[in-house]
């Protein structure tokens, strides 16, 4: 406790301007509610001259009696995101039978703007759509989903059952459009994709716009470099990688790759399972252009079948428009390699 109150004296008793959030890592951060209280009304009574608001990501299911009522008291300097990974089924199929000890209405109701984070499973892909439907259906506005890392993705079906389930939220989204950027996984951003550091992206701030640190006051990329995650000698070796060359970013084929501008991926997954941050997982790979194939479809009906007087759009948005349709016919050739694949396994 002592360690994490110097660091925060250190990192809050200088105004860097705007916010700095301070995310309380867990397995399950509730678990030591009293800590986290502790910690956080000393900082609250410092008076420290930068502004922040602490943060944690939780299961939800220790977020009850004492532990709710401090959170609510405290929701304007506290921020706890949910793990919801769906519907009933798909929630307790990756998560051991815990859906039914989360209070989502809480959770919707003191922090309604706040992303849901869902992680997609071979286990839950299959009604990946309903699961979507459903968290937007609790209130929730904003939901950040992906298919899980450090899981084999290589099977066949998982091609015809990922696209199935996109184009159902393709469908779902035509007719209510206004939602669809409530889902991250239809959040392609196919305008950025010409643009000259578009090459050069990266996915989070690990290493370079974060400060992470273990218990024992070491500083790491991000959490998944601790050394209860990836191992003591990796976990060491992480400490001197260089986070500042995009080179390191994107390694084998993804070079070549004309998608690599707007594919996702975890450096720390990637430093895990492979030994460097830019070795991607390429059992994700088919899955990735399966979702980049049906959200260009979605993105080319948008534009092209608006009704939409476009003397109401701004400058801004015409260009988004514009640049969106000139990297869909640069792709024209890889979408429909792309579904050929998928047919092909239909």
């Amino acid at each position: 406790m002592n360690k994490a109150k110097q660091r925060l004296q250190e990192d809050l008793s200088e105004p860097k301007g705007g916010t700095v959030f301070i995310n309380l890592h867990g397995g399950e951060p509730f678990l030591v509610f009293d800590k986290i209280k502790e910690l956080c009304e000393w900082a609250w009574q410092q008076d420290f001259p930068q502004h922040f608001v602490f943060f944690a990501t939780t299961n939800g299911t220790k977020v009850h009696g004492e532990i709710k009522e401090w959170l609510y008291e405290n929701k304007h300097r506290f921020v706890a995101g949910l793990s919801l990974d769906g519907t009933r089924e798909m929630h307790n199929a990756n998560r051991s039978n815990s859906f039914d000890l989360i209070d989502l209405d809480f959770f919707s109701n003191t922090w309604p703007e706040q992303t849901v984070k869902m992680t997609i499973s071979p286990l839950s892909l299959p009604t990946l759509a309903d699961g979507v439907i459903f968290i937007r259906s609790k209130g929730f506005k904003s939901l950040e989903a992906n298919l899980a890392y450090m899981v084999d993705w290589d099977k066949p079906e998982y091609i015809s059952i990922y696209y199935r389930e996109m184009m159902k939220l393709l469908e779902y989204y035509k007719k209510n459009p206004d939602f669809k950027n409530n889902c991250s996984l239809f959040n392609k951003h196919f305008d950025v994709m010409n643009f000259k550091d578009a090459k050069t992206r990266k996915w989070c701030g690990a290493g370079t716009e974060m400060d992470v640190y273990d218990v024992d006051g070491q500083k790491y990329p991000c959490h998944l470099f601790f050394p209860n995650v990836c191992g003591k000698e990796k976990a060491l070796k992480s400490q001197s990688l260089d986070f500042d060359n995009p080179d390191e970013y994107i390694k084998g084929e993804c070079r070549t790759c004309p998608i690599y501008p707007i594919c996702p991926t975890c450096y720390g997954a990637n430093y895990i399972d492979r030994g460097h941050i830019g070795l991607r997982d390429m059992s994700l790979c088919r899955m990735e252009k399966v979702r980049t194939l049906v959200v260009a479809k979605y993105e080319y009906e948008r534009i092209v079948n608006s009704t939409e007087n476009i003397n109401t759009l701004s400058a801004e948005e015409m260009r988004e428009r514009m640049d969106i349709l000139d990297a869909l016919e640069e792709l024209t050739p890889v979408l429909e390699e792309y579904q050929k694949m998928v047919d092909d396994m239909l």
